[in-house]
């Protein structure tokens, strides 16, 4: 089978896309909301269920983070192979995920390890793309 040849859009699509990952996981590692606010639209649905956290609207999840911030003093994300689906002016993805974060709750900091999966819905917006919907998939807690 021969290999897949892109187009130009395609391409620059592609690296758009994967720039906007960079930047949601930087943002999420240095509680960097004006970050942040590039990399999910205003109406975006986040799914927490299977973290015990309800679905929020953005504006909602970011408040929330916001309050997470001082129990959450380090962290790290590994993301690993990009899966992509574009269609015309949306795509899928799923983005598997290492988190490596610091708790302390005032009875001192405890490591936590999670692997999940991003399921997103993107958009092209005027902005660039953005993330309208999220259902973070748990796969395993160390």
């Amino acid at each position: 089978m021969a290999d897949r040849v892109y187009t130009v859009q395609e391409i620059q699509d592609r690296l758009a896309i994967a720039d906007l990952y960079d930047r949601q996981l930087a943002a999420a590692e240095a509680f960097d909301f004006a970050m942040y606010d590039t990399t999910f639209s205003a109406d975006a649905a986040i799914d927490l269920r299977d973290f015990g956290q309800p679905v929020r609207r953005y504006a909602e999840y970011r408040a929330w983070l916001a309050e997470l911030q001082s129990m959450m003093p380090k962290a790290q994300r590994i993301s690993g192979g990009l899966r992509l689906v574009l269609a015309g002016e949306g795509a899928t993805t799923r983005v598997p995920v290492v988190c490596f974060v610091f708790f302390d709750t005032g009875q001192g900091p405890q490591l936590t390890r999670t692997g999940l999966f991003y399921n997103d819905t993107l958009a092209r917006t005027p902005d660039g793309w953005r993330i309208v919907e999220r259902y973070e998939e748990l796969s395993w807690q160390a």
